[in-house]
This record gives C-alpha cells, structure tokens and sequence, in this order.
C-alpha cells in the first residue's frame, strides 16, 4: 500500500527504493517516509517506495515503530531519478516493543489500552523451552497448573477441560473442540517470531473461551536473506530432594531429548517458513513418558498481477504417544507414582491446515479472510477407544483508516465443530457464529479512545441454542508526557461450556468425572486502570509498568469432588457445576529493559502479581464492596485471619517471576527466579478423601521460590552451546494438589544459526 502526498504539478524527479531490517534483511512494509517539505510516502507491502520530488537539496526522514529514525540528505537535479535503498536497525526491543493483539492490528505496546506482555525469543531459545507452555509460564500474573492456564487468578483448575484462556495462532484460535483445551505440546515453538499475552477479558474481539485473556501466537515469515536454525538438547533430572519419593535406579535417572529445526527463504514473490521438532522425554512421572514429532509449514505469495493480493496455505501436524499422571499415590513414596487406575497412556495426532486470502488497497483498507481446519484425535495404547474432535473455522475482517487518525476494525467468524467419543453417548455437532466490530479514534496525537462489541451464538444441533447478548469494550490511552502512557479499559466476556463439560461420562479408577449437559454459559467484565513509563539509564532503556485490575465473574464452571447420586448409587467423583459468582481484584507490577551498562548488554524482565479472590456465593458479605476492599487489606497484612469460604478455590494470591540476562565476551549468562504463594482453598473433599494431600498441607503451608541458571558460550557467529539447570535448590513441592512438580535437571543446548 502506497501512499502519496502530492502538491499540484508534475514532478519529474523521484526518488525509491526498498527498505530492509539491518539484522536479517527483512524488507519492511509501513515505513514512513518524509521530505522536508511535507511530501511524504510509506513503503508497501515489498518494503518498496517512490517519492516524486522537486530539484534541489532535501532532507529525507525515514521512521517505522520499533527501528531508529534514519536521515538522509540528497540533492536532485532536474530530471533524476534517484534510487536509495535504507537499513533501518532495531531502536530497543523494551521501548519500542510492536503487538498485535490488543486491537487486532499493529500498534506499539504504550499505545495499547490493556496491559499486554510479551515474551521476547532470547527467553524461549536460552531457556531451552521445549514447548509452549514453558515459555508462557514466564510471564508475570501467569499461573499453568497442570496444562491450565490463569492469568491473574481469574481462572482455578477444571481438570483438562474448558480452558478460561484462549490460544491463537496466526490470527486463529487454536483450541480442541470438544475440550476448549490448549495442547501446549503442538504449538510449532521452532517457528514462532512473538509470543504475546493479553491479560484481561477479550471475548469482544476473540469469543468464547477468551474470558480471562489470550495468549497469541505468532509464526514469522521469510526474509530476503535464506536462515536456517538448527537446535537440539539433552537433559536429565537428577534425584529429588525427599529420597523415598524416587522411583527410578540412581544410575538409570529420567532424561528427555529433542531438537528443532526451520528454515526460512525467499523467492521473488514466494515466501516459504518449514519447521520440524522431535522429542522424547522419560519424566520423573513414572506414567509420564512422552514421544512426539511435529513437522510444519507457512507459505506466502504476493500477486504480480494484483497489487495488494498476497495468499498463502500454512499447515502443522503432529504424532504424538504420552502418559496421562492425575493424582499421586501419596505425598512422600508415592509422590511421582500414579493412583491406581488414575494414569494412562494415550495416542495423539493433531493437524491443522490453514488456508488464507488479504486483500490491501489504498481506499478500500484490508482485507482478510483466513479459515482452519483442526483435527485432533485421541487413542489408547492399543489404538482402540477413539476421540476425535473436528474443527472447521472461518474468520472474515476488514480494517480501514480513515481520515483523521480514525479506524474501523469488523468482521464475521464461524466455527463449526463435530466430534465423537467413547467418552460420551453421542456424536456431538456444535456451531459458532459471530459478528464483531470495534472503532478507535485519536485526539490531538495524544489520546486514543475505542469501543467495541460482539455477538456470539452457541447452537448445539438438537439441544438449542446459547447467546451472549452483544457484550462491550471500552479503552482509552492518554499520552500524558514522551515516555509516559496511561491507560483504562473495561471489557464484559463470556464463555460457553465445552461438549466436554456437558457430556463427558468417565472412570478413572476410583474416581468419576459426570456430565452435566444444563450448565449455563459463564459471564463477567474485568476492568483496568494502568501507567507504563519508559526511562533510559545510560544506554539502557526500560519501561516499568504499574496496572490496577477488577474482574466480575459469574456462573463459573467448577468441577467439586464428592458424592452425587447416579442412578440411585451414590458415587464418588467430580462433576461440573454453575457454583460460583466471583471477584478478583489486585496490583500488577513490571520492569523490563534491554540495552548497556557500561559495556555489558543487559536484559531484564521481572514482574509481580497480587490477586484477592473473592468467593461471592459462599460469603455473600463481600458483595458489598467496602467489606471486599477490607478483606483484601486483611488478606496481605494478616491473611490467616479470613475465612477459607471467602476465597476462591485453587488460587494462588501472589505471584513473583525475574530473569536477567547479560553479556561477558563470548558468554551470556542468565537467572531466573519464581515465586507462588500457598494456595489457600482447594475442595474440602479433595483433601479430606485422596491420599497425602493433607498431610502434604499442614507440612508445606509456605510459598515456594524456585531458581534457574543457565550459561551459554558463543563458538562464533553460528555456533553457540549452552547449560541450563532448573530447580537448582531441589525444591520438593506440589502447585496444583496431587501432582508433584519436577526436581531439579540440568540440560545442555547446541545451537546452528545459517
């Protein structure tokens, strides 16, 4: 997209070129280019640009968010045309950080009007993440237990199903459909170029399943210049601190092993991105054992015919063979040994085909319509007992600027999904049509101002239909001085219950999970007031953030432990309930900063959170917000003077989580530390009726930090090897109850860059 200004005349001399990234050659669409007399262009979608002008002397500025300003003096005579080519280097990845998922188009991150973070590639790669969910699990106010994710304390754990928090992926969520889970393990890590997480309602711009935020995921696509990584790692834990609790010979500890790979490259109007991972790990679960593969792609072509049109097709599949851990046998022996008739072994393949269209025009705005098929199916190790889950979505949108700095983002999502299990009695059809839309408007290039609003419907073929009613988002951003932003938001949300939740009738061991087909959607608003401040120390650049949040929720969907009455027999076992009507409110803090300190490169990334989760069904007292406001007081001065009913269950209050990473000539070395509050309330039938969760309890009543190292050393400008040890004190502990978390390992990365 080509935009001129223009005065009235011809202009025989121009000037054009092409505009790359400095690093990696990448050509960059959007960047501004102007002359000193107010003429001015932007690249388009190739990094191209021409900019008619008059004879004589001009100074060209050309600036793109994220990248430093470049000037250019040029001197034109009558007739020339001139050809400048620009490298634009990367200003500070803290200051100048570029999202997307706030407003569903890019705008830098002290712009956005809902805090957002983003998990910088440095912390993926040098932590040697295998997957996902450890890359996610690094960021402030972010708690995964067992696979599920909450952000804030606005989610507690409903057993595998029915995630609070919705995964996308270029652009598309990424959920299973029949569980509304996320599987951390098929997301393709070897090819992601920004991982970011909004915290906070979003089902106005995401749907159902987006209740208490997103985590977005997004793939890169090829440069000019061709690239090919390369990573693999081994690791081993080595014996936990409590000696009993080790089931495994001295000599023969669990290990796990895997390596990445992915290629990017370039040919005149092609892009191709190919990516592969393999994994094996012998965990310190004894029924944990896990084998996958994965193998990807993600193509682009740019029309020569049209100019504006780019398509493509991505795809990612993925085998995979683990065990399923549940509950423990005990707290001490028993700790990493499965409760009988608890734990499995399953076979997994996941496969997702993801064909695209965009359309960009000078007047008619962008264009977009992306669509995805995911399929996912679940076996025993005998490949009987088959689960299959289809999804098949589509999302349309159209976003135009118009004239003064006002911009209109819509669209139209259909997901239909069909699945059949053995795990309920029929095969299950569901449809999710949604319309959307939001505007934004800036005022004086100082304040920015949005509104938004969705209707969702949840049609269950032969069961009827569930509605969200329109739901709303409000935001505003105050650019209150250079380096300071302030920002307020209020966003209403919902979720409808997955075919999981409403149907799923299973056995494991002595334990059962019943269906409940009446649950009613969950609903609720979260509301923020923030202030982001950037500063620069030196050569080093930060940007502290401080945000205030409040979320409502009702009719959540928790999954209570105890007897129900199933054909006249009471049964032990857990079964989805509309139970609770909620309130969490808190602080959030976070520094983060990349740049010098005197000749050292420091990185920093640190952050905490304090939520109070308030239980409004069972201590209706705290609806009244002046005795909520007294109990979160007392919940940070004197927390065990409140009632276990006035808090929700499987909540952990405060949250701590650093890293620091610096350069010493060819080393760059790095700590991370953690840290999660006790969790004050779990069911009083979980811990009075399973094995060591008790006991576990009264003996581990305190936080837990848990720390992190690792060194790695740069061989030369391809070749990097590293060290990383996890857990390095040994911690013994259990976030969520009845399932221990890993002891300490250590684990050593090559890395290949071409």
């Amino acid at each position: 997209m080509t935009l001129t200004v223009m005065c009235q005349g011809l202009v025989a001399q121009t000037i054009s070129g092409k505009v790359t990234d400095r690093s990696n050659g990448e050509t960059l669409p959007g960047v501004n280019i102007v002359a000193t007399d107010g003429r001015g262009t932007v690249t388009d979608l190739n990094g191209a640009y021409e900019l008619p002008l008059k004879a004589g002397s001009h100074e060209i500025t050309f600036s793109f968010i994220g990248y430093e300003k470049v000037t250019r003096h040029v001197t034109l005579i009558e007739n020339q045309q001139l050809v400048l080519s620009i490298k634009m280097g990367i200003e500070s990845r803290t200051m100048d950080v570029v999202v997307v998922s706030g407003s569903r188009y890019e705008k830098n991150i002290s712009q956005e009007m809902v805090t957002i973070d983003v998990v910088q590639n440095y912390i993926i790669e040098n932590t040697a993440a295998p997957d996902l969910k450890a890359a996610v699990s690094r960021v402030p106010g972010v708690t995964i237990l067992d696979g599920q994710a909450s952000i804030r304390g606005g989610s507690g754990y409903s057993y595998g199903v029915g995630s609070r928090v919705a995964l996308v992926v270029d652009d598309i969520p990424l959920l299973t459909g029949d569980l509304q889970d996320i599987q951390w393990s098929a997301i393709p890590m070897e090819t992601v170029q920004q991982l970011e997480v909004v915290k906070g309602a979003s089902s106005s711009l995401y749907g159902s399943g987006a209740i208490n935020g997103v985590i977005n995921v997004q793939t890169g696509y090829a440069s000019d210049k061709p690239e090919t990584e390369f990573r693999i790692y081994q690791g081993v834990y080595t014996n936990p601190r409590v000696d009993e609790a080790r089931w495994w010979d001295k000599s023969n500890a669990p290990v796990m092993m895997g390596a990445f790979f992915s290629h990017r490259q370039r040919w005149k109007n092609f892009d191709l991105v190919v990516g592969a991972h393999g994994s094996s790990e012998l965990t310190y679960l004894q029924a944990g054992q896990r084998q996958a593969f994965r193998l990807n792609f993600k193509t682009r072509i740019k029309s020569e015919k049209v100019h504006g049109l780019s398509y493509g097709l991505n795809a990612n599949g993925q085998y995979q063979q683990s065990g399923r851990f549940v509950l423990w046998q005990n707290n001490k022996e028993g700790a990493y040994k499965p409760l009988s008739g608890t734990s499995s072994e399953d076979k997994y393949t996941f496969v997702n085909v993801d064909p695209w269209v965009q359309f960009v025009h000078d007047k008619a705005g962008i264009h977009t319509l992306r669509t995805r098929y995911f399929r996912v199916e679940r076996r025993n190790v005998d490949w009987e007992d088959p689960s299959v889950s289809n999804v098949w979505f589509m999302d349309y949108r159209a976003q135009k600027e118009f004239k003064y700095s006002f911009v209109l983002n819509a669209g139209l999502q259909y997901q239909h999904i069909w699945s059949m299990s053995s795990l309920y009695d029929e095969f299950a059809v569901t449809d999710n049509p949604a319309i959307f839309g939001q505007v934004e408007k800036s005022f004086w290039k100082r304040l920015t101002l949005l509104f938004g609003a969705r209707s969702e419907w949840n049609v269950v073929r032969g069961l009827g239909t569930q509605a969200s009613g329109p739901i709303f988002r409000a935001g505003a951003n105050v650019k209150a001085a250079e380096k300071t932003n302030i920002r307020a938001s209020f966003g209403q949300s919902f979720r409808f219950a997955s075919i999981g939740e409403k149907y799923i009738n299973a056995s494991l061991g002595p334990i059962s999970i019943f269906p409940n087909p009446d649950l009613r959607p969950e609903r609720g608003w979260s509301a923020e007031l923030g202030v982001k401040q950037g500063f620069r120390i030196s050569k080093w650049n930060a940007m502290a953030d401080v945000a205030l949040f409040w979320m409502e929720m009702k009719d959540m969907i928790e999954y209570p432990i105890g007897l129900y009455d199933v054909d006249g027999e009471m049964k032990l076992g857990f079964k989805p309930l509309n139970v609770s009507r909620a309130r969490v409110a808190g602080i959030e803090l976070g520094l983060s900063g990349d740049g010098s300190i005197g000749p050292v490169p420091v990185r920093l990334y640190v952050g905490y959170t304090f939520n109070y989760p308030a239980d409004l069904e069972d201590d209706t007292t705290q609806l009244n917000v002046n005795v909520y406001m007294q109990n979160l007081f007392t919940s940070i001065s004197n927390p065990d003077s409140l009632s276990s009913q006035s808090i929700l269950k499987y909540r952990i209050a405060n949250v701590f989580k650093a890293d620091l990473e610096f350069d010493l000539w060819k080393f760059t070395l790095g700590f991370s530390s953690e840290y999660n509050s006790f969790m004050d309330r779990i069911d009083a039938e979980f811990e009075s009726l399973l094995p060591g969760i008790s006991d576990y309890r009264e003996l581990n009543d305190r936080g837990i930090w848990r720390i992190d190292a690792r060194v790695y050393y740069r061989i030369d400008k391809r070749h990097s090897v590293g060290f990383v040890g996890r857990n390095l004190t040994n911690e013994f502990f259990s976030l969520r109850p009845g399932i221990m978390e890993a002891p300490r390992s250590f684990t050593i990365q090559y890395k290949l860059s071409i």
